[in-house]
């Protein structure tokens, strides 16, 4: 990361630039800011986008696929602008180094560490695969490592190039992770990705890339006609690596084979993208045991313990006033072994009368203040919310309806992606809508997709109540759906339950 130059633009769109994150051959990327202040990654490509409109159109088709690649171990693309003469994409900002950094910096990784590594990488094929995408540029600079496990970047971004351009002869890529028929000019499909994954994952558990030589011409050949130096590699992964490594496309797993078969769930059936983002994620250390806590012992000790008889409440010096726990800078200490609890005595030096009347005037301002505050939620619960109805307990938690879909239902039917916004942690990340006007309509979303819920119609069209929710630090609330212009387009804003705010907002669009 460095500053920006003197050349390079503070601001892009609604994102302000603030520090250049890196450059290669594509583009620079910036590290960004968006209105409401969350980090983003933008990547400005050198590349620009033609006028011709087929060239367009198919720039346009390539956008909407990589957005459409599911966060399971990828930081997943947000926005894109292709207005101007260089255009610019918008993804999630990952804190950490790539995973080149890592091995140049620390050395080869072994053990759990580069099964996780392997396990991540392969899950993030999968996801992009299953979009229909093809990354075409898998290296280990294009592996990040954040506190959260491996994240692949930049997928996509050379097929971007090539919509972009007019003319290319030349694979685009990293000639030492061209798999032999990009080499031999032939199209990239899945089967390349699979090439570079087995490179990447050599690369890591080496130090080096498996078939090093001097020259960028020396690495292509020994790729066609060598063998590669695995060494660090051994028993079932090394296996897997060997195996994505054949010349021949055709002898190679795809990517969820290899997850399945790093998992060791060969032969096994249902969705193994979720079990390989949450295998790749380090576990976090057990927490340490909180010390008893050890009762310091007053020097003068004088009897201010309230005693409690049997089947009665312990009382303090005023019966009925709730006693306030002693500071450590007041005489006396709560009698906690005892399960009662000190009556507040006076600090050194203050008379007793004027400490209690000190607390007296502390237990009014509370109760005048919860009075203040009841009131202030009492008029705001009568106002009119988003859908119309008034604010309160059912506009945070709607009453779900069995009524019949109406035509707004039925025009939302259909898949939504895109990502969405959370202020308050200053974080963006995908969300994921299946709405169905006559079935069960779900929502996924969070790091990874790792929060999942079920959507529960309302009486209002564009109201659902979110339920059920799975997942860590994911929360019930309400979803509200704004229509656009555009039917393909709308607005999505999030509410907690339990507080009434928004949490998080963002604009997903249907998936084709």
């Amino acid at each position: 990361m460095s500053e920006l130059r003197a050349d390079d633009p503070r601001r892009l769109g609604e994102y302000r630039l603030s520090r250049r994150l890196g450059q290669g051959g594509q583009g620079v990327v910036f590290l960004g800011h968006s209105a409401a202040g969350a980090q983003v990654a933008i990547k400005l490509l050198h590349a620009s986008v033609s006028k011709d409109a087929d060239v367009r159109r198919r720039f346009l088709g390539e956008v909407e696929a990589v957005r459409r690649v599911a966060a399971f171990c990828t930081a997943q693309l947000l926005d894109a602008d292709l207005d101007g003469d260089r255009p610019y994409l918008v993804s999630e900002y990952v804190e950490g180094p790539s995973l080149g950094e890592h091995v140049v910096a620390g050395g080869p990784r072994s053990g759990g560490s580069l099964d996780r590594l392997a396990i991540g990488t392969a899950t993030a094929l999968g996801a992009i695969h299953r979009a229909g995408v093809v990354h075409r540029d898998l290296k280990p600079g294009n592996v990040l490592l954040s506190l959260d496990g491996p994240r692949v970047i930049d997928f996509g971004v050379s097929r971007l190039m090539d919509a972009a351009a007019t003319t290319t002869r030349s694979p685009i890529g990293t000639p030492a992770y061209l798999s032999p028929e990009r080499i031999n000019g032939e199209p990239a499909g899945p089967p390349a990705d699979m090439w570079a994954w087995g490179l990447t994952v050599a690369y890591t558990a080496g130090g080096r890339h498996a078939y090093m030589a001097d020259t960028y011409p020396e690495v292509l050949a020994r790729i066609l006609y060598g063998k590669p130096d695995l060494r660090g590699l051994s028993g079932r992964l090394r296996e897997i690596v060997e195996a994505c490594l054949a010349h021949d496309p055709r002898d190679r797993p795809d990517a969820e084979e290899t997850l399945r078969a790093l998992l060791g769930q060969d032969g096994g059936t249902g969705d193994v993208l979720p079990s390989g983002a949450q295998a790749a994620t380090p576990t976090p250390p057990p927490a340490s045991p909180r010390p008893t806590p050890i009762t310091p012992t007053p020097t003068t000790t004088p009897d201010r313990t309230p005693t409690t008889a049997p089947g009665r409440a312990p009382t303090s010096p005023a019966e009925g006033t709730p006693a306030i726990a002693a500071s450590p800078l007041s005489e006396g200490t709560p009698d906690v072994a005892a399960g009662g609890v000190a009556a507040a005595p006076s600090p050194k030096g203050t008379p007793a009368v004027a400490w209690r009347r000190w607390q007296v005037g502390v237990a009014v301002a509370g109760v005048v203040l919860g009075v203040a505050g009841f009131v202030f939620w009492w008029r705001t619960s009568q106002e009119p919310g988003l859908d119309g109805t008034r604010k309160g307990t059912s506009q945070h938690a709607p009453t779900p309806t069995t009524e019949k879909p109406d035509t707004t239902r039925t025009a939302l039917d259909g898949t939504w992606t895109g990502s969405a916004e959370h202020p308050t942690a200053g974080r963006v990340f995908p969300v994921e809508l299946r709405l169905r006007a006559d079935g069960e309509s779900t929502m996924r979303w969070g790091a990874d997709l790792h929060c999942s819920g079920r959507l529960a119609p309302t009486k209002s069209a564009v109201v659902y109540a979110l339920g059920q929710v799975k997942g860590q630090a994911c929360h019930a609330g309400t979803v509200r759906i704004v229509p656009s212009d555009d039917p393909d387009r709308f607005l999505v804003k999030v509410t907690r339950s339990d507080t009434g705010a928004v949490m998080y907002a963002g604009q997903l669009s249907r998936a084709t």
